[in-house]
Order: structure tokens, then C-alpha cells, then sequence
């Protein structure tokens, strides 16, 4: 029944956008019984003519067309679809906790980082920043800042300025990460103009991969450097920052609930360094709507790109049908970029039986991953068998693991092996096909659901399904706010959907260290942050000597990550389900040069700061050579 709803409910949407773009273009056939007159539209350069045409009972199949520009403006104009409304624009505070990054894209195109990690790709870009270097025992970090940079209002960026962030940062734990900064960071000296030192509390080898406390961007967004000259006098959690002053190649020249647009700089710092200008003049982040009115709009040109979660499948399909400049990251199934954060299912260790790793096992075996791509995500990702996403940059690692994948297969669907399990710790099933522990107690999952996410609640409906038909009993708890937040951190559930980031290596390993354990009933860090309260030593220290190996010792973190994934794979304290698809179409009808999985040079995503990449490209730092950047269609 959960399945057979969810079904319907997906057909009467795909019905609804299906119908309005119909309305906008349908190729309907019609009968015409009368003389008409049909204006003929050619290029600006020819005059226009009129052609009277006499139809009589003749079928006339309509071909809808993309609409033609209203003017020039446009060809320099980039629309970005929101996904939500901005309830005060005044406030842009980007360390004001509540304020939006990217739904006003202020990080995208206003501020600047050191460097851009492109996950994409494997590549560290300097950005602001020229280089970094590590004491030998890595308690420092020295940081050399690229010389010429300056402020949207003309003032030079130097140490002062990132000095100057710092100690704010330190110096008020309410702004946004400082917390995290704190964690890691003792202070910050300038040497001189273009220099800097981070003294740190321990050694800390990855500090400059540490979005959270250092400003460098691969996921989302970063620690933003702010001009001192603006914020010195400020208070930093109540200042609005209305006027944003950035190093970016954009300012903000208006702003509203639904729209924030953005004018290039002719000033800009990076057309002096790298001889380059950002192809659009002018850039529209705007919310236009539920998922029916993006669709219309970019089936009509008039949004280049949303933003994630907006579209469905059947929408895009439809718009593709109807728009041959909308493309996916792929053309075909499953059209999704892969986001960095795969979706496993969090099984609370601390609850009894799940506290058993054959319980878990038996979780996975029962799960038909597949059924889960084709019905909750319509084949728009692909099914996990860890928590990291299948980028080019992570291969060497899961390379290294064969021989363990091959004797854990976490991703396969197999009942009767998750019954031998189920058995082998006293489980035996009734006459009902239920299980039922040697106590007589029944096997029951609760299963915490995301009240307002509908990819949750689609997937719910599907694994629900699935493990009531093997005989366990499933407790749908869909929950919200701050009710679902309290009880997943004071881990009152059994299992939980959710995203696992950053998706580096090192770091979502770090999400199950020891460290973070906490008994039942007291609040975990954080939900990925070991909320389902795992809790080995041995994986831990194995963990703990990863986090002080040099990233650059790729041999020795392989090795580490073989010696913890021997650990990992035998107890499997979280069950893979799916990697995470984002699904986020282009319009190619005014702007060329998008990533795609043909031309997959960068990451897709206009709600990341790494966005700004895609508008102006890059220097590769192994050539030397300048990189994509999109560009007006046709040139």
C-alpha cells in the first residue's frame, strides 16, 4: 500500500507538469476553417513579412520552439532559480547564525576563498591565496596571499583582513563555525602584507582541507575572510552587512524576498591577474516558484539553471522533450551529477538487537537497493556500498579495499543470507512470516522519516515495504524541526536516512571515531556525527593516526584506510543505501561551457561558493593552463 500511494501520488505530479507545459507548447493537433493571417518572425536584420494562408479541414500538429530573446539584455543576463523565498534580504551577515549563503548568492559571487578544492577533479586552485606550507611538526601553517587582490570598494586585501577575521571569530563563539575554528585554531600573525601564520592548538596536518575552520572551499562553503576596514567598528552578529563588500567579480546592486541581482565588476581583481572577464554582465538568483513554474521557465529560457531539489525526473524529461537546449548531467537515465554525500541509513548501535553487527547485516541484505533507485528516486542515482561519492579522486581508495568489498558485499540484496543472520542470534519467524526474538518479542524498527524532505518519505515508503514483507515490523516516526533534531541526537530511534559529507576520504571516517560516543540520552555532536553512537577503539586510533599522517603521504593514508575498512566493513555500523543524485539541469540556449559528464571539469552546482569557478574557470595547477568558465552560446 506505502508503495502503491507513493506511485499514485508521483503520477498526479508528473500530470500537473505535464499539463502546464502543455498549456505553454502542446503539439495539438486542430482544424482550420477559415482564412487566417500568420506573421512571419526572421532575424532583426530582415523585415518583418506577413503570409496569408487559406486552411481548409486541414490537421495543423503545432512544434513548440524555444521563444526567441525579448532583447539584448538577456544574451548577458544569467537566471538561477532558488528553491526558497529569503524571508529578510537586508541581512546579509554571512556569520550571523539563520542568514542564507547561497540562497542569495553572496558566497558564490561576492566572497572568495584562499583556494577551490574541485572534488570533481582532485585539484587544489589557489585562489586568493598562492601557496601554503606546514611546519615540520604541524603546529603552523604558513599561508602566502596573492598580491593585487582588492575589495569591491577599492581597498587592497592583505593579512590585516584575515588577521582581523580570526580574532573575531575567536573572540565571539556565536558566529557561525567559530566553534569549529576554536577546535583547532590558537591565532593568527601577519608576517607582513602578504603572509600569514595559523598557530594551532595541536598538530594538524589537514587544516588547509578544514572548510569549517580554514578558507578553503570543496563542499558548499567556507570561513569567509572579511575587510577589516568595513567590520572593525561592527558588531559581528548584529551587523546586516546590507551592502556586501567582497573580493568577488560581482557586487549586489539589488535585493529582495524573491531576487538578488548581481552586476560584474569592471574592476575586478582577477582580470588584471589572469587576463580574464566573466562572460555574464549580469546574474539573477530568483525565486520563481513551486517545481511547475521552473519547469514552465525553463522550458521557456528564462532560467539558465536551478538550484538542487526543485525538479523531478519526469519533469526534466519533460522539459527536455519540449526544450532541446535543456541538458542534465547526462542526456540518458539517470541524468544526476552524484553529490558528495551519499545516503546511508543510520542504525543506531547502542539498541538492542542492532547493537549485534549480524542484526545489521541482516538490515542490508534485506534491502533491494535497486528497488529503491527505480521507485523513490525514479533511477536518478545509483545504489552505495559505502559513505563516500564515486568521484574519479576517490578511486585509488576503493581500488585499495577490492579484497574486502569482495568478502563484506555491503551493497547486495540477499534475504536469505540476512535470515541465516537473523537465526544465528536467536530470531525465528512465526507462523505470520514476522520475526520474533527466543523472548517471543516481536523485531521491530522504529524508523525515523523527515517529515518535510520528500525524497525521505519517498524512500520510507519503499524500504518500509521491503522489511515488512521479510518480517520485520516497521515504526514510521515522520518527524520535524527541533522535535527531530533533539531525538536523533539523544538517539530515541533505530534507524535514519541520511546525508553523509563532506565525502572525503579521511573525514567521513572521522564521523564514527570514538570520540564523539556518547550513552543513550545525552546529545551526540551531530546526526552523521555519530548520533547511532558506534564505538571501537582499535577503528578509532586507526582513524586518529590518519588524521596526523600528511595528506600528501597517499600511500600511507591507503594503507590506514585499508586497516580501518577491515573494521568498518565487518561491523557495518551504518547500512549504504544509495549515492545521492543531484539533479540539475542547464539551459545551453544562452550559455555554453556547463560541466557535464562529457565534459565533467568542474562540479555543477550554482548554490556552492566553488560556483564562481564555473562563471570564470581556472588555472589547472599541474599545467598551467586556464580552465572552462562558461561562455555566450555560439562563441
Amino acid at each position: 500500500m506505502l508503495r502503491n500511494r507513493a506511485a499514485i501520488a508521483f503520477v498526479l505530479v508528473l500530470l500537473v507538469v505535464a499539463m502546464a507545459l502543455g498549456g505553454c507548447a502542446a503539439a495539438t493537433p486542430q482544424t482550420v476553417v477559415q482564412e487566417v493571417t500568420v506573421p512571419v518572425e526572421v532575424t532583426k536584420v530582415v523585415e518583418v513579412t506577413v503570409e496569408v494562408t487559406t486552411v481548409v479541414e486541414k490537421e495543423v500538429v503545432v512544434t513548440p520552439t524555444p521563444a526567441a530573446p525579448a532583447d539584448a539584455t538577456r544574451l548577458e543576463t544569467l537566471n538561477i532559480a532558488l528553491s526558497g523565498q529569503v524571508a529578510d534580504p537586508t541581512n546579509l551577515n554571512i556569520y550571523a547564525p539563520g542568514v542564507s549563503r547561497s540562497g542569495t548568492g553572496i558566497h558564490q559571487v561576492i566572497y572568495e576563498y584562499f583556494f577551490y578544492q574541485n572534488l570533481q577533479t582532485g585539484e587544489y586552485i589557489p585562489w586568493l591565496a598562492e601557496s601554503y606550507e606546514y611546519s615540520e611538526d604541524f603546529t603552523q601553517l604558513s599561508v602566502k596571499l596573492r598580491e593585487g587582490v582588492t575589495w569591491s570598494d577599492g581597498e587592497a586585501f592583505t593579512a590585516e583582513d584575515v588577521v582581523f577575521t580570526y580574532d573575531t571569530l575567536l573572540a565571539n563563539p556565536g558566529m557561525t563555525w567559530a566553534s569549529e575554528v576554536t577546535k583547532w585554531v590558537e591565532s593568527v600573525e601577519a608576517v607582513d602584507d602578504y603572509n600569514v601564520t595559523f598557530n594551532l592548538l595541536a598538530p594538524s596536518p589537514r587544516l588547509h582541507l578544514n572548510r569549517e575552520a580554514f578558507p578553503a572551499v570543496g563542499i558548499w562553503g567556507g570561513i569567509t575572510i572579511l575587510p577589516k576596514h568595513v567590520w572593525e567598528n561592527e558588531d559581528p552578529l548584529t551587523f546586516k552587512s546590507t551592502d556586501p563588500i567582497g573580493t568577488g567579480a560581482y557586487r549586489l546592486v539589488n535585493a529582495t524576498t524573491t531576487s538578488f541581482t548581481f552586476e560584474r565588476r569592471d574592476d575586478w581583481w582577477g582580470t588584471t591577474v589572469w587576463d580574464v572577464v566573466p562572460a555574464p554582465r549580469t546574474i539573477n538568483f530568483q525565486y520563481v516558484g513551486p517545481e511547475t513554474t521552473v519547469a514552465l521557465a525553463l522550458a521557456a529560457n528564462e532560467i539558465d539553471t536551478p538550484f538542487i531539489g526543485i525538479l523531478s525526473v519526469g519533469s526534466l524529461q519533460e522539459i527536455m522533450r519540449r526544450n532541446p537546449n535543456v541538458h542534465a548531467w547526462t542526456d540518458e537515465p539517470p541524468y544526476a551529477w552524484l553529490d558528495p554525500c551519499p545516503r546511508p541509513l543510520m542504525v543506531n548501535n547502542a539498541v538492542a538487537p542492532w547493537d549485534q553487527k549480524e542484526a545489521r547485516w541482516a538490515l542490508s541484505y534485506m534491502i533491494d537497493r535497486e528497488a529503491i533507485v527505480a521507485l523513490a528516486y525514479e533511477g536518478t542515482t545509483v545504489p552505495a556500498w559505502g559513505i563516500w561519492p564515486n568521484y574519479d579522486g576517490n578511486q585509488p581508495y576503493f581500488d585499495a579495499i577490492a579484497d574486502l568489498l569482495e568478502q563484506y558485499p555491503s551493497g547486495t540484496y540477499d534475504p536469505a543470507k540476512g535470515e541465516e543472520l537473523l537465526q544465528s542470534i536467536g530470531y525465528t519467524k512465526g507462523d505470520d512470516g514476522m520475526w520474533v526474538s527466543a523472548e517471543g518479542e516481536p523485531l521491530r524498527v522504529r524508523y525515523l522519516v523527515q517529515a518535510d524532505s520528500t525524497e525521505e518519505m519517498k524512500v520510507s515508503a519503499v524500504l518500509a515495504d521491503q522489511l515488512q514483507t521479510q518480517g520485520i515490523e516497521v515504526e514510521l516516526q515522520p518527524l520535524a524541526g527541533g522535535v527531530m533534531s533533539d531525538t536523533i541526537l539523544r538517539g530515541e530511534y533505530d534507524i535514519k536516512l541520511h546525508s553523509f559529507c563532506p565525502g572525503y576520504i579521511y573525514e567521513n571516517l572521522e564521523l564514527f571515531n570514538s570520540k564523539f560516543y556518547v550513552p543513550l540520552g545525552e546529545a551526540a555532536p551531530w546526526y552523521e556525527r555519530n548520533s547511532f553512537r558506534y564505538n571501537n577503539p582499535e577503528f578509532s586510533a586507526i582513524v586518529d593516526e590518519m588524521g596526523s599522517t600528511s595528506p600528501d603521504d597517499t600511500e600511507t593514508i591507503i594503507a590506514q584506510f585499508h586497516d580501518a575498512m577491515a573494521i568498518w566493513l565487518d561491523e557495518l555500523p551504518v547500512v549504504p543505501i544509495v549515492q545521492a543524485p543531484a539533479l540539475v539541469p542547464f539551459n545551453t540556449t544562452y550559455w555554453e561551457g556547463w560541466p557535464s559528464a562529457t565534459d565533467p571539469w568542474n562540479m555543477p552546482v550554482s548554490w556552492w561558493a566553488t560556483f564562481e569557478l564555473v562563471l570564470t574557470g581556472y588555472t589547472a595547477p599541474e599545467t598551467g593552463e586556464w580552465v572552462g568558465g562558461i561562455h555566450p552560446a555560439g562563441q
